[in-house]
């Protein structure tokens, strides 16, 4: 979870604690140059509290909480100058405003998802994945959707990726996992429950982890080999629809495919398009479309 999204929810925090992150909230880029002392004196509390908080948000102190912060500001200053990930559209819109606004969140989720991505992690996770003789894709409601169209993909250039839509029956798939597997856990909180379970399990059997989460620290991010950030823009719960995190999952998911099936191309082209033309009868009285 992002750190601003942290300190707005965060339900442990005492009384001058909940002073301190207020403030920090509030004053965003303008917290830069402030000390510990500093802080303190701001917000009439104690350099002590400032370094509690610190720690309760998971930093060894206000220096590291500061540095990350800034850098969160950074990335959400970003993109999505114009549209609200949460909230796109409003009522008094008009249905064509409506298209033309879902259209461009779509397109800047996109491009954010891209600024995020990583080559040394890119290169690791197709790696992992090439090696793998089962892939595996957990995560729990409307995360596995995008999942589908990948294993559907990846199904055509003889690749086996299994999905599992009950939390029991991932946790059995899990505990037979093994090194020869991969798997890909999609969590945008990086902090369910359940899908932390899961990856403990795959960490005993050692079976390598690809996360699909949101940016900055979080719990599934130390259980992963390898990690891609996810568009992180949207709330928890106060949105419409996971617009962004959709759009985001499926372009990292289909960024793999890519990879992978550029590591053999020839192969590949010629076996998916072999069981394609075998396999799925389509019909077409457009010229464009049909096949030479």
């Amino acid at each position: 979870m992002i750190i601003s999204n942290k300190l707005e929810s965060m339900k442990s925090l005492s009384k001058s604690e909940e002073v301190l992150a207020q403030y920090i909230l509030n004053q965003k880029e303008n917290i830069e140059k402030l000390s510990t002392k500093d802080l303190a004196n701001a917000t009439y509390t104690s350099p002590s509290t400032v370094i509690r908080l610190s720690q309760k948000l998971g930093f060894s102190g206000w220096t590291e909480l500061k540095e990350k912060y800034l850098e969160e500001l950074q990335y959400l200053n970003r993109h999505f100058s114009n549209i609200d990930s949460n909230f796109p559209f409003q009522s008094h819109d008009t249905l064509m405003n409506v298209a033309s606004k879902i259209g461009h969140l779509a397109c800047e989720s996109i491009e954010d998802t891209l600024s995020l991505l990583r080559n040394d992690e890119l290169n690791k996770a197709v790696t992992l994945l090439d090696k793998a003789q089962i892939i595996n894709v957990f995560g729990i409601s409307n995360s596995l959707l995008m999942a589908y169209d990948f294993k559907h993909k990846m199904l055509r250039i003889n690749r086996h990726v299994e999905i599992m839509n009950l939390p029991e029956e991932q946790a059995f798939v899990a505990s037979n996992s093994s090194p020869n597997h991969c798997a890909i856990l999609i969590s945008y909180s990086g902090e369910v429950e359940e899908t932390l379970k899961i990856a403990k399990i795959l960490r005993k059997n050692k079976t390598p982890i690809i996360a699909l989460t949101s940016i900055g620290e979080n719990t599934l991010k130390n259980f992963a080999d390898c990690a891609f950030s996810i568009t992180s823009r949207e709330k928890l719960y106060s949105k419409i629809a996971t617009y962004s995190t959709n759009n985001s999952v499926h372009l990292i998911l289909d960024i793999l495919y890519s990879c992978l099936f550029k590591m053999n191309y020839d192969y590949n082209l010629e076996y998916k398009t072999n069981i394609s033309k075998n396999i799925e009868e389509r019909f077409s009285t457009s010229n464009s479309l049909k096949e030479k």
